[in-house]
């Protein structure tokens, strides 16, 4: 079972910690759910009216508020404002590496967690345009992924491109997905 693959994938993984300082914290939910016992990943397609990444497909998260006790809290807060998920029904299972953004000026922890049960998601019209649920094994085909290099502030930065039917999933949104497919494939 896939919960159970990446709860003890990210018990023994250490996650890495960026420092610094000039950047905003904040954090994503990578949210799985099972339905008739296949695991599916939830997207949300950002609007235009947000400040930062519109019209782009991301988990859902964000800004880390002086409310929030941590980056979990923030997740975790983001996800109920963004989808109308309560806290209470995520099980969170670890997270990943804490990724810069090339373009947001963001630092970004991705939290892994699996609902509970799969119920209605409601989205927040100002922030969401529209919920992706994707079949996670749909992220196995290789015919679906490309990357490419691009040169930010003088580095060349891999830029990882998935594509779901008429939608592409890249940015940093790509590289947690990849880190998350990477993770998995380890010894």
């Amino acid at each position: 079972m896939l919960r159970e693959q990446l709860r003890e994938k990210l018990k023994n993984h250490r996650p890495v910690r960026i420092q610094d300082s000039g950047r905003s914290k904040a954090a994503v939910l990578i949210l799985f759910y099972e339905q008739d016992g296949r695991p599916y990943l939830i997207f949300t397609k950002r609007t235009d009216h947000v400040a930062t990444h519109r019209g782009e497909i991301c988990f859902p998260g964000g800004m880390m508020e002086e409310c929030d006790a941590d980056l979990l809290k923030t997740g975790l807060r983001e996800l109920q404002e963004e989808l109308s998920v309560p806290p209470d029904r995520v099980e969170i299972l670890g997270s990943l590496d804490e990724l810069r953004t090339v373009s947001s000026n963001f630092l970004v922890v991705p939290y892994v967690g699996y609902l509970n049960e799969k119920f209605p998601l409601l989205r927040n019209e100002w922030e969401v345009s529209e919920v992706l649920e994707i079949p996670f094994e749909h992220f196995m085909n290789p015919e679906i992924f490309h990357e490419e290099v691009r040169i930010v502030e003088n580095k060349e930065i891999p830029v990882c491109f998935y594509r779901w039917e008429s939608h592409m999933i890249w940015g940093v949104t790509g590289r947690i997905l990849k880190c998350l497919l990477d993770l998995l494939k380890e010894e």
